[in-house]
């Protein structure tokens, strides 16, 4: 009985839509003995597989497995000695390494590979030089290629002579005088793999010859003439020795794919193991399953769950049921009215616990939990047998010894229906002994029952829980969900009241009802209502807490509004003093430079006025005039002139700078040579193209800076390197800082080879 459990709760039928997903011919077996595994590690890596595949799929779509041809057979016979395959079973085994390659470049490619994918690239292997020597020797046709061999090659090649000269030859015979008025029709035939003429029967007036075949009416003679006996041996020769060459090459190729049969035989199973885990994935797709947690614990639940079969019917009508079932709890009673679902909702859960042992993916919502039950037994249905004489009763009552005998604990027993098919306070009695029994061996039990005393037992047992199946009172129809906490009620005299049947048959229905059916129904009806006055004064204070919570997250959301608002106003004070501070020292190190250019302004005064230079009066300068620089002692010639600031640009040899009125004056050209690119300046040169300002302050290397910067445009160096170090990168910043928008700058960058150097190019 037993081993009905997987038909009983269609578990078989469930493995055929399974294998209506797969794409190759290979997982038929595979698919169809699929059981439920013994050990959670076994589940955890069935789910880790499968989940490996979803991951792909979702990503990177369906992986290429459809059009892959069966090779099995193929790869067996290459296991026997001597054995040839033929060029269509070549063609099968170069469309399988194709199949197999296009799998690794996909799997490559596939954005999130979890370790059963990187496992599978692990193992296939890619094998060009089969395929290519495959492809090389045979084509798409199966016909022998000429480049499978040289001998090969030269026998057609001959054989291709000897037919053209054949054939030319019967050309010219039937193209003599003696030949035409015998000759039947103007073609050359194949006959017996040799090349005849079709002549009429009296042909041997004319021609000597042998008959090969007649036409259907005789009126033809296919003739071979005795000339072209000694040719068409010499092609028949060729044939027999192009077919051994081809039988050779078979049997070299069928040896040098022996040599792959491992790698081919590894490469097959993969695919094989790929396709599996792929035909689940597709169906958790299309029933929209989730991998379900395996727990420590007796704890069972499943939200939304769905049994696929009632899903392929229903489609989008389908009704998801909550399978809620604490570890405290050890006996689940489903009541309620017939067709309203109770067997149904006991199929879903034992279908679903057994594809959770199975290592299968459920169709539900959110995390199911399942317990691991060592085994899973179910009794469902009809189990009256006529051959064996055995009644309903006593079919269900052998189905129950039977479950009995094979729990050892820890199994989940699903019993449709429990002490039916007889006399109710007797079935009650034994249904009720049949639980306390498996309960004692530790097994958890859920029954269906139409039963009041049963379910009576379920209001007083701490270990066990009613579930009805719902139903409308108004329309009278089931609304397949479960209601916990509560037993359904039959309601046969109510729907026949619904339906007007008459007044006096309700009421003698209700006198044969008894007395004792009536209290428990009363018993029943109270605990009901007392469970809706629970629920009530529950569903108020759970009101009251959220209340309490939702002040308690405004009051917290208020507090860390005021607390962030005052670190962003402290935030905004500090961010204004370091920029006030930035603004000091700015506005310092500028007034600095500002009293230096006023000191330089003053010496230059002085060395005028004590040096014995009159000042005299201003001459008017224009562009291209000749000028003296005052501070350099040398002569250019003005390029541009600024009036609103009063500045001129002036070329002094390869320099070129802008200068105030007062550091120039008119003067005339210099006699001799015309002037040059190169007049020297008679001023102190700089030691090299580089300035180490490592150490110094920031406004003291600013200074630095500038004196080094004058001599070095003075001089005409294109780019100069300022040595500053790394440090706390403040001088590096000041010196970048200086230097950005300056005219006579065209670029400031940091050394390639050191950070602690920055390069200037002059404009």
């Amino acid at each position: 009985m037993v081993d009905k459990t997987l038909s009983y709760l269609d578990y078989l039928k469930l493995l055929d839509i399974y294998f209506q997903f797969s794409s190759t011919p290979f997982i038929s077996n595979s698919i169809h003995t699929i059981k439920p595994l013994h050990s959670k590690i076994a589940i955890k890596e069935r789910q880790d597989c499968i989940e490996a595949v979803l991951e792909v799929i979702k990503w990177d779509g369906k992986i290429p497995l459809s059009d892959i041809p069966d090779v099995r057979d193929i790869l067996k016979r290459i296991f026997i000695e001597n054995a040839l395959l033929e060029t269509q079973d070549f063609l099968l085994i170069a469309t399988f390494l194709r199949a197999c390659d296009g799998i690794i470049i996909f799997l490559k490619k596939a954005y999130n590979k979890q370790p059963f994918i990187n496992k599978t690239l692990e193992s296939m292997k890619q094998l060009p030089a089969l395929y290519k020597k495959i492809v090389r020797s045979i084509n798409p046709e199966g016909y022998i290629e000429d480049s499978a061999s040289n001998e090969l090659s030269r026998i057609r090649t001959e054989l291709f002579a000897f037919r053209e000269r054949m054939k030319r030859h019967l050309e010219k015979i039937m193209e003599r005088e003696a030949v035409r008025p015998i000759l039947q029709d103007a073609y050359i035939s194949l006959r017996n793999n040799r090349y005849v003429i079709p002549l009429k029967p009296n042909f041997n007036e004319a021609l000597q010859g042998i008959v090969h075949d007649y036409s259907h009416t005789l009126k033809t003679s296919f003739v071979e003439p005795v000339e072209c006996v000694e040719p068409n041996n010499s092609i028949n020769v060729l044939v027999n020795e192009e077919k051994e060459e081809e039988k050779k090459i078979l049997k070299e190729l069928t040896d040098f794919v022996r040599g792959f049969r491992e790698t081919l035989e590894t490469n097959l199973k993969a695919v094989r193991e790929l396709d599996f885990y792929h035909a689940i994935a597709l169906f958790s797709l299309e029933f929209h399953c989730v991998r379900p947690a395996i727990g420590d614990d007796a704890s069972l639940e499943i939200k939304g769950a769905i049994n696929p079969f009632i899903a392929l019917s229903k489609k989008n009508e389908t009704v998801p049921i909550d399978i809620v079932m604490d570890k405290d709890k050890q006996v689940m009673i489903i009541s309620g009215p017939n067709a309203g679902g109770k067997t149904a909702a006991l199929k879903t859960m034992g279908l679903l616990s057994v594809m959770a042992k199975a290592g299968l993916f459920i169709p539900a919502r959110e995390k199911p939990v399942i317990p691991f039950f060592s085994n899973i037994f179910a009794l469902i249905g009809d189990e009256q047998d006529i051959s064996m004489d055995l009644s309903s009763f006593t079919a269900h009552m052998y189905g129950i010894k039977d479950l009995y005998n094979h729990a050892g604990g820890d199994e989940l027993i699903l019993i449709d229906e429990i002490g039916g098919s007889t006399e109710p306070q007797e079935a009650s009695a034994l249904a009720m002994g049949v639980i306390d029994a498996l309960i004692e061996k530790g097994c958890k039990v859920i029954v269906t029952t139409h039963l009041n005393l049963i379910k009576a037992y379920g209001y007083t047992r701490p270990f066990a829980i009613n579930v009805a199946t719902s139903f409308d009172t108004d329309t009278m129809r089931p609304l397949y969900k479960l209601v916990y906490g509560t037993a359904g009620y039959s309601n046969a005299i109510n729907v026949a009241k619904n339906i007007d049947v008459p007044p006096v048959i309700i009421e003698k229905s209700y006198a044969y009802l008894g007395k004792q059916e009536f209290m428990l129904n009363d018993l029943i009806t109270s605990l009901e209502e007392e469970k809706k006055m629970a629920e009530e004064e529950k569903r108020a204070l759970l009101k009251l807490k959220e209340e309490t919570r939702k002040r308690l997250a405004l009051i917290k959301d208020k507090r860390d509004e005021y607390v962030a608002k005052v670190e962003k106003q402290c935030a905004d004070r500090l961010l204004e003093l370091e920029l006030e501070i930035e603004s000091i020292t700015k506005e310092v190190a500028k007034r600095e430079r500002t009293a230096i250019t006023k000191s330089k302004r003053r010496l230059i005064d002085l060395r005028e006025r004590y040096g014995g230079a009159g000042v005299g009066k201003q001459e008017d300068i224009r562009i291209n005039d000749y000028v003296l620089v005052k501070s350099l002692g040398s002569k250019g010639h003005v390029v541009d002139i600024d009036k609103a600031d009063d500045t001129y640009e002036v070329i002094v040899g390869n320099a070129r700078m802008k200068l105030k009125r007062f550091f120039i004056e008119k003067t005339t050209a210099e006699k001799g040579p015309a002037r040059t690119e190169h007049d020297q300046i008679n001023v102190a040169k700089t030691e090299g193209p580089e300035l180490n300002v490592m150490g110094l302050r920031a406004e003291e290397a600013l200074k630095e800076l500038d004196r080094f910067l004058d001599r070095s445009i003075v001089d005409g160096v294109p780019k100069v390197r300022i040595l500053h170090g790394i440090g706390t990168g403040r001088l590096m910043q000041a010196i970048r800082e200086h230097l950005t928008g300056a005219k006579y700058v065209k670029a400031v960058h940091m050394d390639e080879k050191n950070s602690g150097i920055t390069v200037v190019e002059f404009a």
